[in-house]
């Protein structure tokens, strides 16, 4: 009983930050484990972050049962050791923990020192070569100021080639670099004479790139290029919705292939403005939560089955555009927040995805601080799986499109023949689009090996989930 009033303490004392920062982002940062010395005197701030790990992981953690429970935290020199020695590593993939709480906040809310020019590196298959293509640039960044643009190919850095041994001091620095672009003639890598100097700005990313209307075959369709869910600029969405009811879109294409996630509260309001009227504007279920068992129990006899903790409804936006069927580009870094939504809506609308197969994110963390200590130890756990009205969770593997398609960078995004673009407008007008006599991009890069999208605050990083503000990414 004594125990069960200390973790009933525990969630009053962080229900502020649950109802605030129900946020979350997987680094992939690397720990090191020490080896416990016996006898080992331990400062007692170690001992006090280890004790707040503990404390936090053992009522918050999703997996709380698969916890090992004869881990000393008092014993450990290192709290980023022992925070990986609780975690569940056969399913968990994306809890972290990090020693700079306000750099978390900042980057939760897309605001990093950025380049600006997001991007997914390639090596060449038999060899350690590696090279980057330009997925898109950040508005108002120093790589859009400097003319860099989609479907850019650069291969050296400050006049260095990058290769699977260097890439990742040459590129992640965050300091001032010179770029040396590429051409791609017949699936070889040729450097040209182009280069452009670059330095970092502190800045927050705008997450609508792009957003317009085609008014093609008596069809009004909206595009809208989406790339993180942030609280604080949720209300730019409303405005973008404003604009399409403004001029009657009545088929959309949602642009998600760069999106990792971010708030929930967002991805809320999105699901709200898309949905049919009767689901929004009746509020149905969008989203439920499934705690540990512990807070579950919790929630439910101290606020019941409704509620905002276990169940989260559809908003009665002013701006819906009161849809029936939604078409969505999708990729691998699609996650969290972004499958959200796809998962929500599906149940009460046809939603159809083309691109390739999504992260498959069904989880969502909280950023977990103790205020009242001086040092910046924060947890990133996660704490619960998401599922839609009718149960369904746990897509693991991802989300399969309906049409697989590769990714066309060197069309620029809103360009009816930009391939996965394209064959939305196609499916949407019954009118074949799109180049017909080009080589693939696909064919074009067959020789070369997918590393993974980089850039900005470095896109190695999964986001996750916040509640008021519950970010998936």
């Amino acid at each position: 009983m004594e125990r069960l009033n200390q973790k009933k303490q525990l969630i009053t004392t962080y229900s502020r930050l649950f109802l605030i920062l129900f946020l979350a982002v997987t680094l992939f940062q690397a720990c090191s484990k020490e080896e416990v010395v016996p006898g080992l005197d331990i400062p007692d701030e170690i001992k006090s972050v280890n004790n707040f790990i503990w404390d936090n992981m053992n009522t918050y953690y999703l997996w709380r049962e698969n916890m090992p429970i004869d881990l000393d935290p008092n014993a450990q020199p290192d709290p980023t050791a022992y925070f990986h020695d609780l975690k569940y590593s056969e399913e968990d993939r994306w809890s972290f923990i990090t020693d700079n709480y306000n750099e978390l906040v900042n980057k939760l809310q897309g605001i990093s020192k950025v380049y600006g020019h997001e991007y997914k590196l390639f090596r060449k298959s038999g060899n350690k070569d590696v090279y980057g293509i330009v997925e898109y640039v950040i508005k108002d960044s120093p790589a859009k100021i400097k003319g860099i643009k989609r479907g850019d190919v650069f291969n050296r850095i400050n006049g260095v080639l990058l290769d699977t041994l260097n890439y990742r001091e040459l590129l992640f620095s965050n300091e001032p670099y010179e770029v040396g672009f590429a051409d791609l003639i017949d699936d070889e890598v040729v450097s040209n004479e182009n280069e452009i100097y670059i330095v970092p700005v502190v800045m927050q990313e705008d997450p609508i790139l792009l957003d317009t209307v085609y008014f093609l075959e008596g069809r009004n369709i909206g595009y809208l290029v989406y790339n993180r869910f942030t609280s604080s600029l949720s209300s730019d969405l409303n405005n973008v919705f404003s604009r399409f009811k403004s001029n009657a879109v009545n088929e959309l294409v949602l642009d998600l292939r760069y999106n990792p996630g971010g708030s929930v509260g967002t991805a809320t309001l999105l699901a709200s403005l898309i949905a049919p009227q009767q689901v929004a504007g009746n509020e149905e279920i969008f989203v439920k939560y499934i705690w540990n068992d512990f807070l579950d129990n919790y929630w439910r006899e101290e606020q019941g089955d409704e509620s905002s903790n276990l169940i989260i409804r559809f908003l009665d936006a002013a701006q819906n555009i009161n849809l029936d069927r939604l078409y969505v580009i999708v990729s691998g870094s699609s996650a969290s927040a972004s499958e959200l939504v796809i998962n929500g809506l599906r149940p009460y609308m046809d939603v159809t995805l083309i691109g390739v197969t999504t992260h498959g994110k069904y989880t969502a963390s909280m950023t977990l601080h103790d205020e009242e200590r001086s040092y910046d130890w924060a947890i990133q756990p996660i704490v619960l799986k998401t599922a839609n009205i009718n149960n369904e969770t746990d897509y693991k593997d991802g989300m399969f499109p309906d049409y697989l398609v590769g990714d066309g960078y060197f069309s620029q995004l809103g360009d009816i023949e930009e391939k996965r673009l394209a064959r939305a407008i196609s499916l949407i007008t019954g009118i074949p689009t799109g180049p017909s006599a080009r080589k693939s991009d696909y064919e074009q890069l067959k020789q070369s090996v997918p590393m993974f999208s980089a850039g900005a605050d470095d896109r190695r990083k999964k986001i996750e989930l916040d509640a008021d503000n519950v970010q998936i990414f």
